[in-house]
């Protein structure tokens, strides 16, 4: 009898994790990864309830324990067809290395543990930022590429040369993320597999609002988004990203691999253009 194939989807139980879930929930098993017991039972009920055959686990992603136990999961309900990575913090949710340790760090972690179990077709679509595409000094951007050196936080506040705040290590960690599926995309693809990374614009998910209620940039950004939706308050909605997400995860994507994409409603490329003519 063959093996089901397994979605794993980090950050499930949230905004852009439950959106990707139910996108997918019709073609495969779903193994629905997040903090919080209480809100996985939520999102699975839901699912289970419209159809879907859904699995959940409590994990930090800072956790190697529990990274590994992720991936023994995973192990058992079948064969690994695919990662959705979602799970993170916003600047306004934590101090500067618990934001590292979760968007950069909990990545590398999940990603390596998932490599030994890639197969032709699978595929890692990991969420970064538009924050991302921020300047960053070249000898920190260097730091990026092995977070897990011993003093990896220490080694990135000193060559700041300021104090890190947890804005600064949103843009940082973001960048790495970004770097991480560049640099993964030889390891993936000797085993038949890809991984590509998406960058959200000012998505419509609980955190999103949040950002935008206590960072009044939120509201220039948003006026400069191209992409207008006046109905809500921000302009994206957590089903764009799902949308390319699925279509990433297909056969249809098949040469996309060890790249960034940016759903931002035309955000990064307004503000370029804004910046070209002074």
């Amino acid at each position: 009898m063959p093996t089901k194939d397994v979605v794993v989807i980090t950050g499930g139980a949230g905004g852009m994790g439950l959106a990707c879930a139910r996108r997918m929930a019709d073609q495969a098993s779903l193994l629905l990864v997040d903090l919080s017991d209480e809100a996985l039972d939520q999102a699975r009920g839901g699912l289970v309830a419209d159809g879907a055959e859904v699995e959940t686990l409590s994990c930090d992603v800072t956790s190697q324990a529990d990274v590994d136990a992720m991936a023994a999961a995973v192990r058992s309900l079948g064969s690994f067809r695919s990662l959705v990575h979602t799970a993170g913090v916003s600047p306004e949710m934590a101090a500067p290395q618990r934001v590292l340790d979760v968007d950069l760090v909990g990545s590398v972690r999940v990603v390596n543990a998932l490599l030994p179990m890639v197969r032709p077709g699978s595929s890692a679509i990991l969420i970064s930022s538009i924050a991302g595409y921020s300047e960053v000094d070249p000898t920190v951007e260097g730091l990026l590429a092995d977070p897990l050196a011993p003093g990896f936080y220490e080694a990135v506040a000193q060559s700041l040369g300021h104090p890190l705040d947890s804005a600064t290590a949103y843009v940082l960690a973001k960048r790495g993320v970004t770097r991480l599926v560049e640099r993964s995309a030889a390891a993936w693809g000797e085993r038949g597999g890809r991984i590509v990374a998406v960058a959200p614009g000012l998505i419509q998910t609980s955190m999103g609002l949040m950002e935008a209620e206590r960072q009044p940039i939120m509201s220039v950004m948003t006026e400069m988004t191209p992409i207008k939706r006046p109905d809500q308050k921000l302009p994206g909605r957590p089903e764009d990203i799902a949308g390319v997400v699925s279509f990433l995860i297909s056969d249809d994507a098949a040469f996309i691999s060890g790249c960034d994409i940016r759903v931002d409603g035309g955000l990064v490329g307004a503000g370029r253009q804004m910046m070209s003519q002074g």
